[in-house]
């Protein structure tokens, strides 16, 4: 699902809000060094928001795909397929309803 961002700005600073009533347990940064696809994946149990704070891709996250502009934020629900590919230099931010498990990723095999 795609998600409300909330940009507040003035001299001093940019502040962006993007989760609002939601559990965080883990955050990552996910810093792109070369064009290529990351997830292709699903976990059963959890719910991942993503913000692209830099760059520029596109996405697949269930049924929906589309451009990734900065700014942009998502929302990937449990049992929810999702890949994203980036171009080089784009920074992706993550915030999930709990901690990395191995065994709650399942790889897509096509």
């Amino acid at each position: 699902m795609n998600l409300p961002v909330y940009k507040h700005e003035d001299e001093r600073r940019v502040l962006i809000e993007w989760i609002s009533d939601f559990h965080i347990r883990n955050c990552k940064a996910l810093i792109v060094k070369k064009d290529c696809e990351l997830g292709n994946h699903y976990h059963n149990k959890k719910i991942d928001t993503f913000l692209l704070l830099k760059g520029s891709g596109t996405f697949r996250i269930g049924d929906r795909a589309g451009e990734l502009i900065e700014g942009s934020c998502y929302r990937a629900l449990a049992k929810e397929p999702h890949t994203f590919y980036l171009k080089a230099g784009s920074v992706l931010l993550e915030a999930s309803t709990t901690p990395y498990d191995k065994k709650d990723e399942i790889q897509i095999t096509e």
